[in-house]
């Protein structure tokens, strides 16, 4: 098995085991209130606590375990059980009334939260305020009141009127990667930097793996287009990677290396919900003779 099959197939076991244990916290949660009888007019609370206790422990598990949010699927599957054992094994003549719609809908929100919020909130609020044009219509009102103001007593200069700001605004200047300077910093460190496997032509001898990283947050911000998010972006990657190279350097060269093989760089998310970025360096330091 190639270590591209072997990493697939450990990622696989590691989500169905906190799929698994989710699964798991979340009939203990429900068993819990079935046994003390914990409801509102004879209608269970398990029913929204089980699959969000199912859904957070998987959650947290798989930030943790695997380094990503692998969807809350332990979530789903306590939607399923708990709505088949209440509004059918226990209760089959339920009629469709107002509590078992206020039922379902309260078990919808509580196995998908994300889904149902962007669809009540996100997705249908969008629509009705473009349909309409209220909405924009008493945002932009409220944001040049405020703003003119704003310019008036604070700046102390006329208000300009909106199609004259959009006209002198400058765009976001996002600096470009100097590659020459990068390439022309790493090689005055007097330090080689190799990907090879073995030096079979070189007398070297092996000092030990390291491993740095360096963590990037993702860079926000709301007067931005898209486009320059991803440069910026894009841009404190490329210069994260040459710290990370220095700070491999610097720390081979203080073990007595002047060299590093086999070296690998590795772009990864972390914390949660992807909010950041790491960058490791990792290779074998080597000290090489002449």
């Amino acid at each position: 098995m190639n270590l591209k099959n072997h990493e697939r197939m450990k990622y696989i076991r590691e989500a169905i085991l906190c799929i698994l244990i989710g699964t798991i916290a979340g009939l203990g949660v429900y068993g819990f209130f079935l046994y003390f009888h914990i409801d509102i007019y004879g209608w269970n609370l398990g029913l929204i606590f089980a699959p969000l206790a199912a859904g957070y422990i998987e959650t947290i598990l798989a930030n943790r375990i695997i380094g990503e949010n692998i969807g809350a699927i332990s979530a789903f599957f306590l939607f399923i059980y708990t709505t088949f054992y209440s509004f059918i094994l226990k209760n089959p003549t339920l009629g469709f009334n107002i509590i078992t719609i206020g039922s379902i809908a309260v078990i919808l929100q509580a196995a998908f939260p994300t889904s149902i919020n962007y669809i009540i909130f996100s997705l249908g609020f969008g629509i009705a305020s473009y349909v309409s044009g209220i909405f924009k219509k008493i945002t932009n009102h409220a944001y040049n009141l405020i703003l003119g103001y704003y310019e008036k007593y604070v700046l102390k200069k006329p208000h300009i009127l909106d199609l004259e700001r959009i006209k002198e605004k400058k765009s976001y200047e996002v600096p470009l990667f100097n590659e020459k300077e990068s390439n022309e910093k790493l090689n005055s460190l007097d330090f080689y930097f190799m990907t090879s496997t073995d030096l079979i032509t070189m007398n070297h001898e092996n000092i030990g793996i390291f491993n740095t990283h360096v963590i990037i947050e993702k860079y926000k911000r709301l007067n931005l287009t898209p486009q320059e998010i991803e440069d910026k972006t894009l841009y404190e990657l490329k210069k994260g990677k040459d710290e990370c190279l220095i700070k491999l350097s610097e720390e081979i060269k203080s073990a007595g290396g002047n060299g590093v093989m086999d070296l690998e760089i590795q772009y990864g998310l972390i914390g949660l919900g992807g909010d950041s970025f790491q960058i490791n360096a990792i290779g074998i330091g080597v000290k090489l003779f002449s």
